[in-house]
């Protein structure tokens, strides 16, 4: 039986590839349109190879053959624990790094999948999707005890984030599709990692790279919750009239009710790379990305156990204009791109740049928070209509140059975000009128009206010293400064006027060190400071310039080691950090009001591992590992949200066309604590609730081939199952007057693809 077609490409012949440098120009309009053109209501996709340095740097540091098609490698003699590993670091990594390719996010995630579910399998990280996968925003999407705006992600080397408080929101750019690999570091990297939050580590997506030949692929998905997903990708190969240029164009559209009760959603995503070679050292990339989201949000996002049992477990929104679980009450729109310019050029034999000059927009307009009683009657349905918009524009340069005795690397990031936001009170029964109360202005009706900016400004040196052919030192230094500034005639929570900006500056130093003990084994050790300018929520008073509010500080230092040989793949960490000024911010699950603390003091210390072991014949079996304990220094309180330990457990399979997998994650226990306690002193915490670990099944299968003579050149199928055992699993996220408000895991769910590949 033929096995399914592949690219075969070395590490060498990678390395030989010309760097390519990146600046960033908007092609909104461009993308858009080609979402018009081509958006099919059925239709059929695969996914194309992830950029190929990148993979095969990731998944290849031995020369194997790397797997960078979505479906096998060729030649089973080339099968090993590099090439059949889900998740692996690399030999020359000066920190814990989980690598996940594009094989296992085509092969064994599911399609709706948004980063978050992806990277999830890595250890140290959890990810919770009360509406299903990739289907609405993930919870608690944690690495090592930090939240999610307490960390850095990044597209193509490109953080993005929100202005307010650096949160992502996982299912608003890049779904499964237009994600290549993924990687996730755990550690602040090095001077030269940049973001706004790299204390807490990065996960950094690529984005899928055109492919070398002439192809359109389709697929089409179906599954749970009436879930329908369309995908159409066309790769033009390398054209020879223009200079080897190469594009690729994706379309998406997908429809599902979710697992929640009338709380569905409909997406629009449109992808667009193309890739130039100019000379024979110089490669330029232009990419655009847009998305177009609606659905409805559920007004109780978590539910007690009582409303559990009345409600069901799938409780979301009804459709009963009386009832502040209405779906007409609770509904949002969302737009959002990314565009950048990149060049990446060997300047001389000795100096190369890589440029990258970009935008990217996030557009949120939100129906939310109905309450029974306004100004007008005690009796008439109110609401609340928000707005939070922003546009950022920046740019990211690395020089670099190759000495005898190392490498010396420098560069910096800028970027400016302008965001406005506001939200203000409705009166539904009159028409959706501003709720003012008679004899008052029409500002009266904003709870808050803002428009705020950030600038961020990074510069650095490292210089990665061989002192000999096993050990590399890197020592590094990084000069930072944030800018906040903010205009608001109506500030949240004081409802006063304020116009105020405040900067901050601090230069941080790094030093890392990699010894290659043997071609097959490397040692590791890093100690890295870390700094973040404070959330936007420490404006939110009538002075904010007495307060003067302290930035977040980090200590980190951990030590591993690598192992990777063709039968076994594994690698393990310790890690320690000191943290200063550990901001706590949450919503309070009845008002869906803000509440914010600080800490002065936390730390997290905790053991990490990751291993694949290949039987042969195709077989391999993985798991990882974490410990995780998260306290507050001064009063000895585990930091809510954070569970202890994860682990993953697996086998998977490839040969003859067929390939699958069965895998169990295991998220640990967790605290939560009444709201408005203060950290720093356990006597404050009046209630207290724990969610108990629990484990969770995925199942893969698939079977496809190539076909000989025929404009068909190829076709898959895919079956992939969440929640195998259908577990009934509730993660603790919140507790108010005695009640644990819960985040409900959805049961079991499935989804079901057929890809072409044509021509």
């Amino acid at each position: 039986m033929p096995n399914i077609r592949c690219v075969h490409v070395s590490s060498q012949a990678l390395h030989r590839l010309p760097p390519f440098y990146a600046a960033a120009g908007r092609l909104r309009p461009l993308a858009l349109a080609m979402m018009l053109a081509t958006f099919p209501h059925s239709g059929f996709a695969t996914d194309a190879p992830a950029d190929a340095s990148a993979s095969a740097e990731a998944a290849n540091p031995n020369g194997a053959v790397a797997q960078l098609q979505e479906v096998e490698v060729n030649a089973s003699s080339a099968r090993s624990a590099i090439t059949m590993a889900p998740v692996q670091s690399e030999l020359d990594v000066t920190q814990p790094t989980s690598i996940i390719g594009l094989d296992w996010i085509s092969n064994h995630e599911p399609p709706t999948s948004d980063y978050a579910q992806i990277a999830a399998m890595a250890p140290s990280v959890t990810s919770i999707s009360p509406a299903g996968p990739g289907l609405g925003e993930a919870k608690q999407v944690t690495m090592r005890g930090f939240n999610d705006n307490q960390y850095n992600v990044t597209y193509d080397g490109i953080p993005f984030g929100d202005t307010n408080d650096f949160s992502h929101h996982t299912s608003s750019y890049f779904p499964a599709k237009m994600i290549g690999q993924v990687a996730v570091d755990r550690g602040p990297g090095g001077a030269s990692t940049i973001g706004e939050a790299t204390f807490g580590g990065t996960i950094a997506l690529r984005s899928k790279d055109p492919l070398d030949a002439f192809e359109v692929i389709p697929t089409q998905t179906f599954g749970s919750y009436s879930t329908t997903l369309s995908h159409l990708e066309f790769n033009s190969g390398r054209m020879e009239n223009f200079g080897n240029g190469r594009l690729i164009a994706s379309a998406q559209y997908y429809d599902s009710d979710t697992f929640r009760t009338d709380s569905g959603v409909h997406r629009k995503t449109a992808y667009l790379k193309y890739v130039q070679p100019v000379g024979e050292s110089t490669e330029i990339t232009v990419l655009s990305n847009y998305n177009d989201i609606k659905f409805n949000n559920p007004n109780k996002t978590t539910l007690t156990q009582a409303q559990i049992d009345t409600l069901g477990r799938d409780f979301g929104l009804n459709h009963d204009q009386f009832s502040t679980d209405c779906a007409c009450y609770n509904h949002q729109v969302k737009q959002t791109d990314m565009e950048y310019f990149g060049i990446k050029s060997a300047l001389t034999p000795d100096w190369a740049m890589d440029n990258k000059t970009y935008t990217y927009y996030y557009n949120n307009d939100s129906n939310e928070s109905p309450t029974v009683g306004t100004n007008a009657s005690k009796v008439n349905m109110g609401g609340a209509y928000k707005v939070n918009r922003y546009r950022a524009y920046g740019d990211v340069l690395t020089l670099t140059r190759t000495l005898a005795s190392g490498e010396l690397r420098f560069g910096g990031w800028y970027e400016t975000q302008k965001n406005e936001r506001y939200q203000l009170l409705l009166d539904y029964t009159l028409g959706g009128i501003h709720d003012v109360k008679p004899g008052k202005p029409d500002a009266s009706a904003y709870k808050y009206n803002m428009v705020d900016w950030l600038r961020t400004t990074q510069i650095y040196a490292e210089y990665a010293w061989k002192a000999n052919d096993a050990l590399t030192v890197t020592p590094g230094i990084k000069a930072l400064q944030f800018q906040r500034a903010i205009e608001a005639p109506i500030n949240q929570t004081t409802k006063t006027p304020l116009d105020y900006a405040q900067t901050w500056r601090k230069a941080l130093g790094y030093l890392a060190t990699n010894y290659l003990v043997a071609p097959e084994w490397s040692l590791y050790a890093q100690a890295a400071q870390g700094f973040l300018a404070p959330n936007l929520n420490q404006f939110y008073v009538p002075h904010p310039e007495n307060n003067r509010t302290s930035p977040q500080q980090t200590m980190n230092y951990q030590f591993g080691t690598v192992w990777k040989n063709d039968r076994f793949s594994a690698d393990a960490d310790v890690f320690y950090i000191d943290y200063k000024n550990f901001p706590l911010s949450s919503i309070d699950p009845v008002t869906k009001d803000p509440v914010f603390a600080l800490a002065r003091g936390a730390r997290m210390y905790g053991i990490e591992g990751e291993a694949t072991y290949y039987f042969g014949n195709g077989v391999s079996a993985f798991a990882n590992f974490s410990t995780i304990d998260a306290q507050f220094r001064l009063s000895s309180l585990d930091i809510p949200n954070v569970p202890d330990g994860t682990m993953a457990l697996g086998l998977s399979y490839e040969g003859n066309g067929l390939f699958g997998s069965v895998s169990s994650k295991y998220v640990g226990a967790q605290k939560v604590y009444n709201g408005g306690f203060n950290p720093d002193d356990a006597t404050t915490v009046t209630a207290s609730g724990k969610s108990d670990g629990f484990w969770q099944t995925a199942l893969s299968l698939g079977y496809g081939r190539n076909v000989e003579d025929s404009f068909l050149k190829s076709w898959k199928f895919r079956l992939q199952v969440e929640n195998v055992f259908n577990a009934h699993h509730q993660v603790a996220d919140s507790i108010k007057n005695g009640n644990i408000y819960y985040l409900v895991l959805p049961g079991r769910n499935w989804h079901a693809s057929v890809s072409l590949g044509l021509w």
